[in-house]
């Protein structure tokens, strides 16, 4: 009878663990996985590339930076004997920000190529003189896309690349796609410059990223992020933002993480739930909407690079026979107060499941010791 409490304590310890345990991953872990199950079953090529027309380099690039994110490798998506690590290897691209985002993944990937050449490529595309002194490539997009490379391969900016950054920011806090602003802001450019900002060493309270978010703030409608203001919310704008806010940890924020859990909840409802298509973000492209879709489901940054310790299981291929997923019911997030990281290898160890056990060994060892202990009184 005497044992019956400290059982009880063990209970108790054992829930808490769990609990921890299941805190310490995304509860949209499942729709991060019907996301890659979707790329690889319905958009892999026999080459290993994902998607088939358009610009494949950039969507399979982007794939990688989210099996990343979940903690897999490129080698493990796979058609035949094909993978698109392999792929990868000898992925070529004159666009300044496709070869940007195949150095992210490169970076992130082990066995996808190597970088050098690629950095190489990036440094010779920079403007050396003139208005655009600073710039990578010729449009903003592509030029925070090669910062975001660069420093996902520890390669230096120099202050001239932010100068020109902050420089290119509008009046009403966002960015441009072109240096001559004939589109007008967009949310897109925006947070994919702020994560450049971040990735070069740019305080995430300087004033051109908090006007940027201001910017930012203003196209959050409806649930989620859309491109322009008064604009609905839509997929690409809508991870991106997310990734924002992870990089520049606006989630420690109660306004800022009361829209980002808005966001990632509006993102889980555009996943299909069933059909052929099943595991994609509808959206204009679905590729398009769908590549980076699992990285922001289990909370990864642009500016976060290397294979995340928490592996994210992938799903097999539907048969002949069922060729949808169950639908899974989409969670409710929580505030999240991940902290973005700059090139890291790997995700960082919680603790806080080994400590526990560690508790519970020593609640179990005090329980076996307690009869003996008696036993010496007698």
């Amino acid at each position: 009878m005497k044992r019956l409490p400290s059982a009880s304590v063990i209970a108790s310890v054992v829930l808490l663990l769990a609990s921890t345990a299941a805190s310490a991953q995304s509860p949209l872990t499942s729709n991060a996985q019907r996301a890659l199950q979707w790329l690889q079953c319905a958009q892999q090529q026999p080459n290993g590339q994902i998607g088939k027309g358009g610009n494949p380099v950039a969507r399979s690039s982007e794939v990688a930076f989210s099996l990343a994110a979940a903690g897999q490798a490129a080698s493990a998506m796979r058609t035949g004997a094909v993978s698109l690590a392999d792929y990868l290897k000898t992925a070529v691209s004159t666009d300044v920000g496709t070869n940007g985002e195949l150095l992210l993944a490169r970076a992130s990937q082990p066995g996808t190529g190597p970088t050098a050449t690629l950095a190489a490529q990036l440094q010779a595309s920079k403007s050396i003189s003139g208005q655009t002194a600073g710039e990578y490539g010729g449009d903003v997009f592509s030029d925070a896309l090669a910062i975001l490379g660069l420093r996902a391969d520890s390669q230096a900016v120099g202050q001239d690349a932010v100068d020109f950054l902050k420089q290119q920011q509008k009046s009403d806090g966002g960015w441009s796609f072109d240096n001559a602003d004939q589109f007008g802001t967009d949310s897109n450019t925006t947070a994919l410059v702020v994560e450049a900002l971040v990735s070069a060493a740019v305080a995430p309270d300087d004033a051109s990223i908090t006007r940027g978010f201001d910017y930012l703030q203003t196209v959050f409608g409806q649930g989620g992020f859309g491109n322009t203001p008064g604009a609905g919310p839509d997929p690409n704008s809508d991870e991106l933002a997310i990734q924002a806010i992870l990089a520049a940890g606006r989630q420690s924020n109660p306004t800022w993480a009361s829209m980002l859990n808005q966001a990632l909840n509006y993102l889980a409802g555009q996943q299909i739930p069933s059909g052929a298509d099943a595991g994609a973000l509808s959206g204009f492209s679905e590729l398009f909407a769908t590549t980076l879709a699992p990285a922001a489901f289990v909370l990864r940054a642009l500016t976060v690079t290397g294979l995340a310790e928490t592996k994210v299981s992938l799903l097999a291929c539907p048969t002949s026979t069922s060729t949808s997923p169950t639908p899974q019911p989409t969670a409710t997030r929580s505030p999240v107060t991940t902290t973005a990281r700059l090139a890291q290898t790997g995700a960082t160890a919680d603790l806080r499941p080994p400590l526990a056990g560690l508790v519970i060994l020593l609640l179990a060892t005090a329980i076996l010791m307690r009869p003996r202990r008696r036993a010496r009184r007698r």
